[in-house]
């Protein structure tokens, strides 16, 4: 019989080659990742476009290990090993220990959370404190005591400003108590309630933050998940359902999905409808979202928790070994990819796609980073502009910690990121003034200075095919006040 040390020993062996390949990795840090990390600098109880958690997470790691690229994803092979063994815990309490061992090491060799273990991202202790919640609210189901309740109530509250996506863990509350007689009883039990207050009082500084700001955090979700505009499309739905395929791993979204399709069925188990209950409403909202706009591959990511767990039981139960075993190979071969591919990224390029650099969007920002700010120095700029968030967050990581000033020059009178909030471009900004930009549009700069040069173009590598390129130009002599530039046309 599968042991948990068997478990453990091979999770925590994943988890070193995983902080192993960070450190061999040449990849960039994605600009969501360096606008995390700047955010860990200017540490607040909320962010223009998202909850607060992540930036403390990442702050610590800082402090504990250093601010390269290694240490900022640090924490996100971590996490997951703790969402492994979470896992482990949820499926020994529902099943037995042989699902439970297989539902942990399919959790933490699933196809993506291999990607994802690689990247510092809001789904990362989403995930975590999901797991954590689900693993409270079944033992409340089985009678905890009210110290399950606290931890269901810390979990869903450090989940909430992890990413907003935890509420969805309320609706599968709420399919649960549809489902099962234990789980309406569990609704008027006082511990459910006492969790909840916890989760609220946790929350408060965020709400307080937001409320402060005009509600920025939520205003920019809806924005992204209005996309452009509303229309529906069936094939963009299934589109989204096929993309999971991918996310949780062929064969168990599949066996999810038969199970959904077979709920009502006896050959499917209470355990089995209480961890589909978790599962269901992401798909089933997130699918719903991508008919009628778009919706991203990972928004219904927390439904991957109790989704393993069920499709692992489904397949002990039939005795489907040769599933179960494809299944985790299928992780294994896909992990080992990723490690060589990180650790060779600048070389990687499939012919046989239109985008054959497939990490242009992560390689090119430390040269960028690093371009800009020795042209500052070059010219004695004391400020540096930026217009889009991902040149504003590159030039804070790959040229932190020196003199100049790195500024955001909004697109309009409403800020479009946190940086437009907290470091806008303005008349006082330092000069002279080395502004760049990725945009074929520039503002009339001549309006706003004196002295315009401009500095030529900044290219930097996507891969060995591809290049990223930036206007420069060096302005000083004041005009008029800054207005904003207007949108960016690519």
């Amino acid at each position: 019989m599968p042991s948990f040390g068997l478990a453990l020993g091979i999770l925590v062996a994943l988890t070193i080659v995983r902080l192993i390949g960070l450190h061999f990795s040449v990849v960039d840090l994605f600009y969501d990742e360096s606008q995390y990390w700047a955010w860990s600098r200017e540490l607040a109880f909320g962010y223009y476009s998202k909850p607060p958690l992540l930036s403390y997470i990442i702050a610590v790691a800082d402090h504990v290990c250093g601010d390269n690229e290694a240490c900022v994803r640090a924490p996100a092979p971590i996490l997951y090993l703790g969402m492994s063994l979470v896992i482990y815990a949820i499926a020994r309490e529902l099943y037995d220990a042989r699902v439970a061992f297989f539902a942990a090491v399919s959790a933490g060799l699933a196809t993506g959370v291999a990607f994802s273990a690689r990247i510092m991202t809001t789904d990362v202790p989403l995930l975590f404190c999901w797991s954590l919640a689900l693993l409270a609210y079944v033992k409340l189901l089985a009678g905890g005591t009210w110290r399950w309740a606290v931890v269901l109530g810390a979990s869903l509250g450090l989940g909430i400003l992890a990413k907003y996506a935890m509420v969805y863990f309320l609706l599968g509350v709420v399919l649960a108590a549809w489902f099962d007689r234990d789980a309406r009883r569990l609704l008027r039990a006082p511990s459910l309630w006492i969790g909840l207050a916890i989760a609220v009082l946790l929350l408060a500084p965020n709400t307080v933050w937001n409320a402060e700001h005009g509600f920025a955090t939520l205003r920019e979700i809806g924005s992204n998940a209005e996309g452009e505009g509303v229309k529906i499309d069936v094939l963009r739905g299934l589109g989204f359902l096929a993309s999971q395929f991918a996310v949780f791993g062929p064969i168990v979204f599949a066996v999810v999905l038969i199970a959904i399709a077979c709920v009502t069925s006896a050959a499917v188990s209470r355990a089995d409808r209480l961890m589909l209950a978790f599962a269901v409403p992401p798909l089933a909202l997130i699918f719903a979202v991508a008919t009628m706009t778009h919706a991203n591959a990972n928004w219904a990511a927390p439904a991957f928790v109790s989704a393993v767990v069920v499709a692992t039981a489904l397949l002990v139960r039939h005795n489907a070994w040769k599933w179960l075993a494809a299944s985790i190979a299928c992780g294994v071969i896909v992990q080992a990819a990723l490690l060589v591919a990180d650790a060779m990224a600048t070389r990687v390029h499939v012919p046989f796609i239109a985008a054959g650099d497939v990490y242009y969007q992560t390689l090119g920002w430390r040269s960028f980073g690093e371009q800009t700010g020795q042209l500052a120095r070059r010219i004695g700029a004391r400020s540096i502009v930026g217009d889009i968030h991902f040149e504003v967050a590159s030039l804070l990581y790959y040229w932190r910690d020196q003199p100049q000033q790195i500024l955001s020059w909004p697109d309009g009178p409403t800020p479009e990121d946190n940086f437009d909030l907290t470091r806008p471009f303005t008349d006082s900004a330092p000069e002279p003034i080395l502004y760049v930009t990725a945009c074929t549009t520039v503002p009339p700069l001549s309006d706003y200075f004196k002295t315009v040069v401009p500095l030529g173009h900044i290219l930097t590598p996507g891969g060995p095919t591809t290049w990223h390129y930036f206007q420069a130009f060096e302005l000083s002599g004041p005009r008029k006040p800054i207005a904003p530039r207007g949108k960016c046309v690519w």
